[in-house]
C-alpha cells in the first residue's frame, strides 16, 4: 500500500459567523491541539451529513447556537503526518441568541480586518483572505 493510499482524509467546515459587521473567532484551549490560536468555529462533516449539516450541529454542540449557513466562501487544505484536512469555509448568521464558549477559551466579535491580527490557526488563514477578497469584490460591485 503507498503512503498516499494510507493517508486519511478528513472534511472539516469552518463557520464566518457574521453580525453586524462584526465575524466570530474562537480561541482553542489548553489541551487542544494548536492551543491558544484563534480559528473560525466548525468540526468534522461526519458520514451522511453535509457541509450545511455538519455547521448547524458543530455550533450547537459547541457554541449553544442556532444558525443559517448561506454561500460557500472557500477551501482550504492541511498536511498532517498521515492525514490530510479539508477545511470548508461557509458565510453563517445566527438565529437570535449569544454564543456559548463550551468548547473554546474564548470568543470575540471583530471586524473582518481585524481579524488578520489575531494569531490565527493555520488552515483558517487562507479562508480568512478568501472572506475578505470576497467582501471587497462585493463592496467593489455595489
Amino acid at each position: 500500500m503507498s503512503a498516499q493510499a494510507a493517508e486519511k482524509i478528513l472534511h472539516v467546515v469552518a463557520a464566518i459567523i457574521e453580525r453586524r459587521g462584526a465575524i466570530l473567532l474562537a480561541q482553542r484551549g489548553q489541551g487542544q491541539d494548536q492551543a491558544g490560536l484563534w480559528e473560525f468555529p466548525g468540526g468534522k462533516v461526519e458520514a451522511g451529513e453535509s457541509q450545511p449539516q455538519a455547521l448547524q450541529r458543530e455550533l450547537d454542540e459547541e457554541l449553544g447556537l442556532r444558525c443559517r449557513v448561506s454561500d460557500y466562501v472557500a477551501s482550504s487544505t492541511l498536511h498532517l503526518p498521515g492525514k490530510r484536512i479539508h477545511l470548508h469555509a461557509w458565510r453563517v448568521q445566527p438565529e437570535g441568541g449569544e454564543p456559548e464558549a463550551r468548547e473554546h477559551a474564548a470568543l470575540c466579535w471583530v471586524a473582518p480586518c481585524q481579524a488578520q491580527t489575531y494569531d490565527l490557526a493555520p488552515a483558517d488563514r487562507p479562508l480568512l483572505q478568501a472572506y475578505l477578497d470576497l467582501l471587497a469584490r462585493f463592496h467593489a460591485d455595489a
